[in-house]
């Protein structure tokens, strides 16, 4: 070994040391990544809560539903700096809707990984919160999707790969609603790209039997693979994404029947959304705004353009054999012109509308029972 080599070793094995000391004190800086995790089930619902049945002149009966679906950035450091103070005005702003009457119905959230940002649920004042899968969940490998060849073999650790999951997925539901049921489902271990993989992202199903509808609605939440800020290339990235597509469409086989309104930073509509269960069903349609700058909404295929370039998350509906989700209206919040930009993500703001036959019997029983005592607003 000549002396150049006897250099290089040393220098070596101290990078390699600093580095590892480097990385120990960034994972110990890091926060427990299901310690911001709430969860609430009421033991009944409070009727006073419950949007009204409307009697349409057309006998049908009706029920409107409003939506709100962010992308909230609750990211840690130090990925984020000072995010807090943003956070605690989502929070304030859904605190006041509650207060006024107003809040929505259904919140969907997306990487509310901190304390501050799963506390916007809470501060909503919501009888369900429903967390999605925690940083520690697995998936069953029988449930996992096939990997393209050589996939496994090109994950590198410096980009976030294969050093195990730091945070959970940060996905919630949220409603006054009866929700009786949740199936959740991290996506595999290696079906990621990316800094992406640090998160244990993937999606989760809850149910609403809601009182006086005939048929349980099916709500669906994801969050899948982005596309550059993942941090490796882009063909890699886009692989996982469709990988994602694919164990969401195994999630949703196992537990999706009836009426379904699903929400989610779906990313990457090249790459994934042009596939999977969502794109292939002629029954499900976004929530799309119709041309001009009101809030009325249309029905949109999964790979309307249109539909992608106008609104930055999305939300789409399915209907039963006994109830019809017909989109009534859709928005932007939070996004500099409605309301002040609190997130890297638009807010998406919904209503929808349940309909079925007058003479359509309702459900024959539902949990929990109503609460002897009104909540109120």
């Amino acid at each position: 070994m000549d002396r150049t080599e006897r250099r290089i070793g040393p220098a070596l094995a101290r990078a390699a040391a600093i580095f590892a000391l480097a990385a120990f004190l960034l994972w110990a800086m890091l926060p427990n990544g299901d310690a911001a995790r709430i969860e609430r089930h009421a033991p009944c619902y409070d009727p006073a809560r419950l949007p009204p049945v409307i009697e349409r002149s057309d006998g049908q009966r009706a029920m409107r539903l409003s939506i709100l679906l962010y992308n909230v950035e609750g990211l840690p450091f130090p990925a984020r700096l000072e995010r807090k103070g943003q956070l605690n005005r989502i929070a304030g702003w859904l605190e006041r809707r509650r207060a006024a009457g107003q809040a929505p119905d259904i919140v969907f959230l997306h990487k509310a990984f901190t304390p501050a940002a799963s506390a916007i649920t809470a501060a909503g004042g919501y009888d369900w919160i429903l967390p999605g899968p925690s940083r520690d969940l697995k998936r069953s490998p029988a449930a996992a999707a096939p990997r393209p060849a050589g996939y496994d073999a090109g994950a590198r650790w410096f980009k976030g790969e294969g050093v195990g999951k730091w945070l959970d997925s940060g996905l919630y539901i949220a409603t006054d609603l009866p929700l009786l049921v949740l199936h959740t489902a991290p996506f595999s271990s290696g079906a990621c790209a990316g800094y992406d993989c640090l998160a244990n992202k993937g999606g989760m199903v809850a149910t609403l039997i809601i009182p006086g509808v005939p048929e349980p609605i099916r709500l669906f939440n994801t969050h899948r693979n982005s596309r550059e800020p993942s941090g490796v290339a882009i063909a890699r990235a886009e692989a996982a994404h469709r990988i994602q597509t694919m164990e969401n469409d195994r999630l949703l086989a196992q537990t999706m029947a009836g009426p379904i309104i699903a929400a989610g930073d779906f990313n990457m509509r090249r790459a994934g959304d042009r596939t999977g269960r969502f794109a292939s069903d002629i029954g499900f349609r976004l929530i799309a705004p119709q041309s001009g700058d009101g809030m009325a909404a249309r029905p949109a295929a999964m790979s309307d353009e249109s539909a992608w370039a106008a609104l930055q998350d999305l939300i789409g509906v399915a209907s039963g054999a006994k109830v019809e989700i017909a989109p009534l209206a859709v928005t932007s919040l939070f996004d500099g012109t409605r309301g002040p930009r609190l997130s890297d993500h638009n807010a998406t703001y919904a209503v929808v509308e349940l309909r079925w036959r007058g003479d359509t019997p309702s459900l024959a029983h539902f949990a929990p029972p109503p609460c002897s005592e009104p909540k109120g607003i």
